[in-house]
């Protein structure tokens, strides 16, 4: 089984007011702004440490051993009510639940950057919650594989966890690659309605109800792993493990069986149908 996953982060707001004095007046897109133009004004990036990021959504794609497409979809799905919106809980759901999916079913990961700022953020927020990832650190379990060389941590190999911003990036040899740069580039949909620049605003507007922004921004980061899946298979087309038959019956399949209620239907739809017409 691989799993192709992606996270949507905002700035942790209680974490930020700690160091900022007075913010009772200040509203919440306010102060993510302030933190980020400290960051700047320190470093030459408005991109916060990974300390200070909240996981709000999960996502993944779930296919065979094979690169075959069987879903997508969101970890920790809860209802709540709006006045009763709790944070932490629905972080911490949305973590363990992941983490629980990963230490039994102990997939392949495939990700874009997921070394550098997924999994680290994810292990970092698994341990405010006290949550267990042992799948993610062990090194010596014959069962799966396990080794000193190869296991989720190991950087240079792909049996694990395939970071996609690694291997074409050739392991930071070639600097700025992006996501939704790769994918316009290979006639993939890419960021097509939002770019995780506008997830804080969308997440702390508050004349947006709460369940609808979170609604929005589950559906772009299934979009986000979409691509991320897509990409995925070029690679491997690329590397030999499958050759152009087997890529275009399996984007076949992809197209046949993307969710047809979301926003990103219509344009993974249009642009898979597009690749399988260009390469027949």
């Amino acid at each position: 089984m691989i799993c192709v996953f992606d996270i949507e982060t905002v700035p942790d707001i209680e974490l930020i007011k700690k160091g900022i004095p007075d913010t009772q007046t200040i509203g919440p897109i306010e102060i993510c702004e302030m933190a980020m133009e400290d960051q700047k004004q320190k470093s030459g990036s408005n991109f916060l440490p990974i300390y200070l990021h909240r996981i709000i959504s999960i996502a993944s794609v779930i296919v065979d051993e094979y690169g075959h497409f069987i879903k997508v979809g969101n970890f920790g799905k809860i209802n709540f009510d709006e006045g009763s919106f709790d944070v932490d809980l629905i972080e911490k759901n949305l973590i363990a639940d992941f983490l629980k999916f990963f230490n039994k079913s102990q997939p392949k990961l495939v990700s874009f950057n997921g070394r550098g700022f997924d999994l680290p953020v994810i292990m970092l927020r698994a341990m405010r919650y006290n949550l267990c990832a042992n799948a993610y650190y062990e090194q010596d379990n014959p069962a799966f594989n396990k080794s000193k060389w190869e296991n989720y941590r190991q950087r240079f190999s792909e049996r694990f966890h395939t970071d996609l911003l690694d291997s074409l990036g050739h392991f930071g040899m070639a600097r700025s690659l992006k996501l939704n740069d790769i994918s316009l580039m290979l006639g993939m949909p890419g960021k097509y309605d939002m770019s995780g620049d506008e997830v804080y605003r969308i997440y702390y507007d508050e004349k947006i109800n709460k369940l609808d922004s979170l609604t929005k921004i589950d559906e772009y980061c299934q979009s986000d792993v979409l691509n991320t899946y897509w990409l995925y298979l070029k690679y491997e087309l690329l590397k030999g493990e499958i050759n152009l038959e087997d890529y275009l019956n399996i984007l076949d399949e992809f197209c046949n069986k993307i969710p047809q209620n979301q926003g990103y239907s219509e344009v993974f739809t249009h642009a898979i149908k597009k690749e399988l017409e260009n390469a027949r």
